[in-house]
């Protein structure tokens, strides 16, 4: 029998989102005032404060603005930057908003910061302070205020400094690198910029001189155009996100008309080749996949296996069990206990009301398959399909149990683990009956081999149109978006 597969509009964009939001609190911050006077670490503590507004596009369509505010202080600057975007997510409409406050030191090193992002049904929040190599985050959402320590590799540049520290080099070098944080992901993450020359842009109806600055973020590319006293004017994103340099006025109130920009059908894969009328209940699948580049990696398992550009998925067959909480050697089959039976800042494994919830769930069952089942049939049936920008916490989707297949796998995962079964996030794409592939996330739980289950759309195990493109924690999301509007599927075969 055909599983009840939910509705299109359940399955993963918001990470899509997730990452462009953070993208604009790293590229968009205008660092300059509209007279285009560089605010540099010379300048005295009372000095007035420089802002910039840029209206955010999709290609030639409006759907937000961003606004900064630097402020010079004594040993330092004050980055204040708001973010608003209007966005339809497969017919739902979403309002996004963004709120960034961060203290740097006088080269922009990063001291302090306080985030929030607030969108329909979800609001999260957090604030950090960094001591040296340590940044003590506290992370508030529905399910209450939690304590993080991050141990930094080295001390990060605030992301708003970026291109203020290229200015003060006066752009003499042709390559930078900069170590960040980013607070939506809660993770360091390198910035590499390329300074590819000079060029003159059309702004607001005058010719501006810029340099072209092309920034790279774990294989996602951004173009900017910078002007020598380093005001910001422009900027392309991948799938036609811009940026453009605009007064207040324009920014808040012009080009806001018809229906906000779907980005789920801007961005979803039409496939191409042997059509599937019924993807639920493929048990195997064949497909030519192209758009990844040689830096990139498609990752193999028990059940997706790659041979050049040909990747074959199949459902896995005999699926094993053992008796609950797992107790064999961490290292069997790449099992590494410390990571996949883990508690983090999302997946809250030793918080007690998951615990006690996953308890309930799976009622005294010691079967871990069995066990499984029951934890992936809850989450399906109780976590109501919803698209949601933020990336919730387990604790606070107890409390406000809604979601897309983020909060689906999210919750599972720190069930799966609160009762001690190891179990970890995918991320990739997956075949819908309109005969499109959606960007998607589902867990892999591990019965002597690692299963992948859906719970989003109510399978155990998943159909095999789930082509895994990363897997493991959150830290491995952006993995996977470079390819995001490169990539082409091919269907060649399936059972």
């Amino acid at each position: 029998m055909e599983m009840n597969r939910k509705p299109l509009k359940l399955v993963l964009y918001a990470a899509i989102i997730l990452f462009w939001a953070g993208s604009i609190t790293y590229l968009f911050a205008s660092h300059h005032s509209e007279t285009s006077m560089p605010v540099l670490a010379g300048v005295q503590s009372n000095a007035a404060p420089v802002s910039e507004w840029m209206g955010l596009y999709m290609g030639d369509k409006k759907i937000g603005y961003d606004h900064e505010e630097i402020t010079p202080v004594a040993g330092g600057f004050i980055f204040k930057t708001r973010m608003f975007m209007r966005i339809m997510l497969m017919g739902q409409e979403k309002e996004i908003t963004t709120v960034s406050d961060t203290k740097t030191d006088s080269d922009y090193y990063l001291k302090s910061m306080d985030f929030s992002l607030k969108t329909s049904g979800m609001e999260i929040a957090a604030t950090g302070t960094v001591n040296k190599d340590v940044l003590s985050l506290n992370l508030k959402g529905p399910g209450g205020t939690t304590k993080q320590e991050i141990h930094l590799k080295e001390t990060p540049i605030s992301s708003d400094g970026i291109v203020m520290s290229i200015v003060r080099d006066g752009f003499g070098r042709s390559e930078y690198t900069f170590h960040t944080f980013d607070p939506t992901l809660q993770q360091e993450l390198p910035v590499q910029v390329r300074i590819a020359g000079r060029e003159t842009r059309n702004i607001m109806g005058s010719p501006v001189d810029t340099f072209k600055l092309e920034l790279e973020i774990k294989d996602m590319k951004e173009t900017m155009w910078v002007t020598p006293q380093g005001e910001t004017v422009e900027e392309l994103s991948p799938l036609g996100f811009r940026s453009v340099l605009e007064p207040r006025t324009i920014a808040l109130t012009k080009g806001w008309g018809g229906e906000p920009v779907d980005l789920i059908s801007a961005t979803a894969i039409r496939a191409a080749g042997v059509t599937v009328t019924y993807p639920a209940r493929v048990t195997r699948m064949e497909a030519y996949v192209t758009g990844i580049s040689n830096t990139e990696s498609i990752p193999s398992s028990d059940f997706q296996r790659q041979e050049g550009n040909l990747i074959s998925v199949f459902v896995p067959q005999n699926i094993g069990t053992y008796t609950l909480p797992y107790r064999h050697p961490s290292t069997m089959k790449g099992l590494s206990v410390d990571e996949e039976l883990g508690s983090n800042a999302l997946i809250n494994t030793d918080n007690a009301e998951i615990i006690s919830k996953a308890k309930e769930i799976i009622h005294g069952e010691t079967d871990a398959r069995k066990a499984a089942e029951l934890l992936n049939d809850w989450v399906y049936t109780h976590v109501k399909g919803t698209f949601t920008v933020a990336l919730p916490r387990s604790i606070d989707l107890l409390k406000n149990p809604q979601g897309d297949c983020k909060a689906h796998t999210i919750l599972f995962t720190a069930l799966a683990r609160a009762v001690g079964l190891p179990a970890k996030m995918a991320m990739g794409v997956v075949l819908m009956p309109d005969g499109y592939f959606y960007y998607h996330a589902w867990p892999l739980v591990y019965l002597n081999g690692w299963v992948p289950v859906d719970p989003t759309l109510g399978e155990f195990p998943a159909d095999a149109t789930h082509i895994m493109l990363a897997s493991g924690s959150m830290n491995n999301w952006m993995d996977m978006l470079g390819v995001v509007g490169r990539l082409q599927i091919n269907i060649m075969k399936v059972n």
